[in-house]
Formats: structure tokens, C-alpha cells, sequence
């Protein structure tokens, strides 16, 4: 029985062994996508804090008009030279603000859960944020959040939370 248990392993390790090296040398060839496109799940959305305040018709636009995207810890996905105005939020995860020598870790409900915008354009430090565990970010374009925000969507408390932590971070040169 034990002789037979042992020809079956060894026929079956056989067999497996090409698998293996085929997967380890395209995984040598294709490394793992850092940041991938990722789907926007309303129910999921809703209880995201920068969104909870959004009404189900808010939040189908917000779904319609940004990208969320799957990210790798360590992939940086935005600068402040970037110069678009685009509007990066952090959905599940954490990422860092990375400016003048310092790192600024925030998680999806704390101050630093936004990014972008007049908040870090033309602030005294330059910066960019950084994937520091693998996230789920969302990308809105600075004139989408800009409607949004004229059309009444409520990221008030959000924004002014944000504006204070990057205003304190990024504008003061120690």
C-alpha cells in the first residue's frame, strides 16, 4: 500500500514539476500588475465614508464619472506636479503622503483619505501619495468632482478635513 501511495506522489510530482517552472519563469517574465482597473460596487460605495452622505442617484454618478482601481503597496499613483487637479480617494486600504523628507500615513476614514486638488497643487512642498498596503482607490477628474460639488453632493466635511491635514503638512517648511 505505502509502495503504491509513493508511485502515485512521485508519478504525480512528475507531472506537475514542468507546471511549475512554466509558472515560475512567466511570473519572472510578467511581474504582477501594480495598479489594475477595479469595478465600483454601489452597495460597497455607499459605506465608504467619503460617500456616505451621497444619495443613490449621487453615488450612480460618482460610479459613472470615476475610476477605481486595484493597487500593490508601494506603487506611488499621484504627485503634486501632476498638475491635472484630479481628485484621488481612498476606498479600502492605506496609502502615504510622502513630502520634505517625511511620510503621512492615513487609512479610508481618517483626514488624509483624499488627495489632489488645489490642496496639493502649488503647495510649498511637493508631494506624492503612495500605496503603503494593498488599496482600493478611487480616480475623479478635477472637473468631475468640481460638478459634483456645484450640483450639492455633500464631501464638505471631507474636503475641509483634508484641506486642514495637507494645509498643515504641506504648506509649513520646517
Amino acid at each position: 500500500m505505502f509502495q503504491r501511495l509513493s508511485l502515485v506522489l512521485l508519478a504525480a510530482g512528475a507531472l506537475l514539476l514542468p507546471l511549475a517552472r512554466y509558472a515560475y519563469s512567466f511570473n519572472a517574465k510578467h511581474p504582477p500588475v501594480a495598479m489594475q482597473a477595479s469595478v465600483t460596487y454601489l452597495h460597497l460605495l455607499r459605506k465608504t465614508p467619503f460617500f456616505t452622505q451621497l444619495n443613490t442617484a449621487q453615488l450612480r454618478d460618482m460610479i459613472a464619472h470615476a475610476q477605481e482601481w486595484e493597487v500593490e503597496a508601494g506603487t506611488p499613483i499621484a504627485a503634486s506636479k501632476d498638475g491635472d487637479g484630479a481628485i484621488w480617494i481612498l476606498l479600502d486600504g492605506g496609502w502615504q503622503v510622502e513630502a520634505g523628507g517625511k511620510v503621512y500615513p492615513a487609512l479610508h476614514d481618517e483626514a488624509g483619505k483624499w488627495y489632489g486638488g488645489v490642496a496639493v497643487q502649488g503647495a510649498a512642498l511637493p508631494s506624492r501619495l503612495v500605496v503603503n498596503q494593498h488599496s482600493y482607490v478611487m480616480h475623479i477628474s478635477a472637473g468631475d468632482f468640481a460638478r459634483m460639488r456645484e450640483q450639492g453632493f455633500d464631501f464638505g466635511a471631507h474636503v475641509r478635513q483634508g484641506e486642514q491635514f495637507y494645509g498643515g503638512i504641506l504648506r509649513n517648511i520646517d
